[in-house]
């Protein structure tokens, strides 16, 4: 990664302000939840190697399988 030796011209930068470490504790979780709220981890985690359409629908559709045995069986479960 090439540096920037403008500040303004870097991608992302966070100032956690408050003093102790409770304070950038609650600050990380913050983060950390607004992160996975957002999704963005998934996106790159989707986005780091390429994936052939027919591979996406495959693995859609076995989800979509397991998803429904799982219902089935919570739903035999619950009677």
């Amino acid at each position: 990664m090439a540096q920037v030796r403008d500040p303004n011209e870097a991608g992302l930068s966070v100032v956690v302000r408050g003093e102790g470490e409770r304070e950038f504790m609650k600050a990380m979780r913050k983060f950390k939840r607004k992160v996975a709220e957002s999704g963005i981890i998934n996106d790159f985690r989707d986005k780091q190697y390429y994936e052939k359409p027919s591979d996406k629908k495959r693995k859609a559709k076995k989800q979509a399988v397991r998803r429904q045995q799982r219902a089935l069986l919570d739903e035999k479960n619950n009677y």
